[in-house]
């Protein structure tokens, strides 16, 4: 029989944390799904513990692949899925059991719904849950959560139905990070997405997500994927096919585009809303004014940023703390 539920997980590298995330999806109350595990390449024990999956549950697909990043693993995984609801789950991160009938319960009832996330609890690389990020409720907030970038989907949470995802493009290889991130802006634009207030997933957090040179990365890559939302709003298509070309080199293609000063000041903003002031800010702020984005509120931050000041604009897209629940844009 096909399975209502197609269940997409990608993992490189998790034996640590991927035998607790499958027994989490396994453990749910909805069963009528398949597990569809990308092994990107694993050098661990990863692979062992994939084998040993599949030996012990047959709703379990496994399928090895050299390392090709995340975004070309989930296509993969998405092209072999037999259900008409698509569930993604992190290889780190756990779905408490109702998650699954709660979200199939959702789509069922609202035929126009794309993609239906949740709540999350946020935990640390123990399991200790220390905060939680609420999720905005209603298709417009939604929409202006990822406008905004003060608060997205998380990704994990995430069951959509694989008809919209297949109409969207499904994600573009490309963006190395941020691959949700583009994925909802370009689906929101077409499509109704929301979230149920509950928590019915655990989120796990690294020192790397939330400060490190991963976190700088993905803060740049989200300034792409709103540069070109916004130029699909002004124009019906993007320059998508530009990032493909420069292959990773994100200077290269601000260099080459033409709206390269947009993303310098874009990076600005989001790497000192995110990360502080730095040399980087204010290099990529300096760019901007220099390439012609005379923008007040850019020119602006360019004069505070050289002066040393932090980001002025409200609450910053800080990442979470111990004893405190997650800031609005903590996953981006």
């Amino acid at each position: 029989m096909i399975p209502r539920v197609s269940v997409v997980l990608a993992v490189w590298n998790g034996e640590r944390h991927l035998e607790a995330a499958v027994q989490s999806v396994m453990a749910q109350s909805f069963g009528d799904f398949e597990l569809i595990v990308v092994d990107d390449g694993s050098t661990d024990g990863t692979p062992d513990i994939l084998s040993a999956l599949r030996s012990q549950d047959s709703r379990a697909v496994v399928v090895r692949q050299e390392n090709r990043g995340l975004s070309a693993s989930l296509n993969r995984g998405i092209a072999m899925a037999r259900g008409a609801y698509i569930a993604r789950q992190d290889g780190d991160d756990l779905s408490l059991p109702g998650r699954f009938e709660r979200q199939v319960a959702c789509l069922d009832e609202r035929p126009l719904l794309a993609a239906i996330g949740t709540s999350a609890a946020v935990m640390d690389g123990s399991g200790e849950v220390f905060g939680a990020v609420t999720a905005p409720c209603s298709a417009a907030a939604v929409r202006a959560g990822l406008l905004t970038l003060r608060v997205t989907p998380v990704h994990g949470s995430v069951m959509m139905r694989r008809s919209a995802f297949e109409a969207t493009g499904g994600y573009r290889e490309a963006f190395r990070l941020a691959q949700d991130y583009d994925l909802w802006l370009r689906m929101t634009s077409r499509y109704d997405f929301d979230n149920l207030p509950d928590v019915l997933y655990q989120w796990r957090m690294t020192e790397d997500n939330a400060r490190g040179p991963k976190r700088a990365m993905q803060l740049k890559y989200c300034g792409i994927a709103l540069v070109f939302a916004r130029e699909r709003a002004r124009h019906g298509q993007d320059s998508y096919a530009q990032l493909e070309r420069h292959a990773g080199n994100l200077d290269a293609f601000a260099a080459d585009y033409g709206g390269g000063a947009a993303v310098h000041a874009i990076w600005g903003e989001l790497l000192l809303r995110g990360l502080g002031n730095s040399p980087g800010v204010r290099s990529h702020l300096r760019r901007a004014v220099l390439r012609g984005h005379l923008r007040p509120w850019t020119i602006g931050l360019f004069g505070w940023a050289h002066m040393g000041l932090p980001w002025p604009g409200g609450r910053p897209l800080a990442p979470p703390r111990r004893q405190h629940s997650v800031h609005e844009g903590a996953r981006p």
